[in-house]
């Protein structure tokens, strides 16, 4: 087993929706745990990458750069009942275990609760943006207003990524190199300046790859 850690450096306001909102308040939500840490689900990560990799890929042919990813290799076919030899966790913040462990301990014992409760601790990695929309004489359409909970710029999230030791070669951990460094944007809204990210692989020790230069020649090459 190969084992790799991804890291996510959120540049911008990111909204990684949930798909629900929250009570009355909230139109659109961020996901975040039980006790109100946001995390970045694997199923999202992976499948971003994924998408990121298909567009270096078409790059690469466009550029008539003899490289090729193995993406189905390594994110899988969907629909396929075999299961892709690599494994994304889920992405989520640092220290995340023993902050979890303490927090929901102190969420437990209910000494301070009315300074700590899930809702003060995702207001505490998050907050709230407005939308609405404006009619053609400038003026706000009635019932058009929309609330986003995002999560605020400058969080780092971190991921685990393992690889079956008899497929971990030099072309999967090629395309993952290329997936992350072409994976720039994230979450929904990404295309109305929200979800500007930053994304690393990692050696199991924390430290960044080098790119390799057998491949940077390649892609140097006029």
């Amino acid at each position: 087993m190969t084992n790799y850690k991804l890291k996510l450096e959120l540049c911008s306001p990111t909204l990684v929706g949930s798909g629900e909102g929250f009570g009355a308040l909230i139109d659109t939500d961020v996901v975040f745990d039980d006790v109100g840490i946001p995390y970045i689900p694997a199923k999202r990560i992976k499948g971003c990458l994924r998408d990121a990799a298909l567009d270096a890929q078409d790059m690469l042919e466009l550029t008539k750069t003899m490289v090729c990813l193995e993406i189905d290799r390594t994110f899988g076919i969907p629909g396929d009942m075999t299961a892709a030899p690599v494994y994304f966790s889920n992405l989520t913040i640092p220290e995340y275990c023993p902050t979890y462990e303490w927090l929901k301990y102190l969420l437990k014992s209910k000494k301070y609760p009315t300074i700590l409760s899930p809702s003060q601790i995702v207001k505490t990695f998050t907050e709230l943006r407005q939308q609405t929309k404006i009619n053609e004489d400038g003026t706000a359409e009635d019932g058009s207003l929309r609330t986003s909970r995002i999560i605020k710029t400058g969080y780092c999230f971190y991921g685990e990524i393992a690889v079956n030791h008899e497929d971990a070669d030099q072309r999967i951990r090629q395309t993952l190199l290329l997936a992350c460094l072409n994976f720039r944007a994230f979450g929904t809204k990404r295309t109305r300046g929200f979800g500007e990210v930053r994304c690393l692989l990692l050696d199991d020790q924390g430290n960044d790859i080098v790119f390799p230069q057998t491949l940077e020649a390649l892609l140097c090459t006029p």
